[in-house]
């Protein structure tokens, strides 16, 4: 009796719920599926719909701002200033090239192109540019255009060729004036190379490559004050962004109203790197040519009388040296020959401070002048002993010794 009652309940129980087959429950998840994905899909619609109609609203609303028109304005576009369409000028804001035909027009007679030639090979050995001082033909250009050569030619504006002769260079500031036998030139003006200043133009004229007599580079001052190590000193230089190139060395670095503030040297650019030009000052340049044209070398500059290199950290401990200037050579003239300084020295000490190399040591000799005494420190097989040296003038040795 129990069993039929159990039964009874069961069959009660359970046949409530309707039979489904596994095919028909696979229908009905499939239809729950599309029916999530449609309801995605919806809701994806409505949100795109609602942000291009606040989109659309947004740009209705400049336009309105803007007058109405419905069209951009003269501004910037991706940060490029254009012309005006409606009046043909520039807007207030334009970037516009600076004009510089009529500096050209001032200077490009003033500037000369340079070739040299060296006799043991016959060919030329370098080329570089230079500007006319004086009327009567002296001319300003770098030492390391004429430096070592045997012949030099001024190309003038005019295509005359000009036998040049060498007045006097000088090295250490990579300077050197030239004499050519002619009368009535055009000199440059000179400017005041202190008053320039970031971002005023700065226009290059020279013969870079030294073929293309006459080419003009065009920018600005980057930088001045520039502190650049430069034959064992440092020099402090105008940084320009106008193009120098090979051949340009030598040449004028000259500002908006036509005058020269810079001697370019194409040698202390940057072939790696574009857009970084150097020029040594005029206002640096005007003694150094006085100097030359009047004596033929700087007057009163000390010179020890060595010729020597760094000796770097790495060579000094392989080789177990002290770091300092090995010496190379002594000059046979100087009191540094007399007192016993010998190639194969190390120099490790200027009066008492020690010195880890060439540099270092020229910065130490530099705050004295020619007739000074000083004291060299020399380490000699495992000794350091102390040498007092009178400084000899550099005249013309400093192609040859830089200590």
């Amino acid at each position: 009796m129990h069993n039929g009652q159990d039964k009874t309940e069961y069959t009660q129980f359970y046949s409530s719920f309707p039979y489904k087959s596994y095919d028909q429950i696979l229908a009905e998840k499939r239809r729950r599926s599309r029916y999530r994905r449609g309801c995605f899909v919806l809701c994806l619609i409505f949100v795109t719909g609602l942000t291009l109609l606040a989109f659309l609203i947004l740009l209705s609303t400049r336009d309105m701002e803007d007058g109405g028109s419905g069209t951009q304005d003269d501004g910037p576009q991706n940060g490029v200033f254009t012309p005006s369409a409606q009046s043909g000028e520039p807007s207030e804001s334009a970037v516009i090239v600076r004009d510089v035909r009529d500096v050209v027009k001032k200077c490009s007679a003033s500037v000369v192109g340079i070739v040299t030639e060296s006799y043991q090979n016959l060919s030329q050995s370098s080329a570089g540019s230079g500007f006319i001082i004086s009327a009567d033909g002296y001319i300003v250009t770098n030492n390391h255009v004429i430096s070592g050569v045997d012949s030099i030619t001024v190309m003038l504006e005019s295509g005359e060729n000009c036998v040049a002769y060498l007045i006097g260079a000088d090295a250490y500031t990579d300077i050197a004036v030239l004499k050519i036998e002619a009368e009535g030139l055009q000199a440059v003006e000179l400017g005041d190379s202190d008053k320039v200043e970031v971002g005023e133009a700065a226009i290059a004229i020279g013969n870079p490559t030294g073929q293309l007599m006459g080419s003009v580079t065009a920018g600005v001052i980057s930088g001045v004050d520039r502190n650049i190590l430069v034959n064992n000193h440092v020099m402090t230089l105008l940084q320009t962004d106008a193009a120098v190139n090979q051949g340009n060395s030598g040449g004028p670095l000259i500002n908006e109203y036509g005058q020269v503030v810079g001697v370019i040297s194409a040698k202390l650019s940057s072939s790696t790197y574009e857009g970084l030009g150097f020029a040594i000052p005029i206002n640096a340049v005007r003694p150094i040519v006085e100097e030359l044209i009047a004596n033929g070398y700087v007057s009163g500059r000390p010179l020890v009388g060595i010729s020597g290199r760094t000796i770097s950290a790495m060579a000094a401990a392989f080789y177990s040296l002290p770091q300092g200037v090995l010496v190379d050579s002594v000059e046979e003239s100087s009191d540094a020959y007399t007192k016993g300084i010998q190639t194969g020295d190390v120099i490790v000490g200027v009066n008492g401070e020690r010195v880890s190399g060439i540099s270092s040591a020229v910065a130490q000799r530099n705050q004295f002048k020619a007739g000074d005494v000083i004291t060299v420190s020399v380490y000699r097989k495992g000794t350091v002993y102390d040498v007092e040296i009178t400084l000899i003038e550099q005249a013309n040795l400093s192609d040859d010794y830089n200590f």
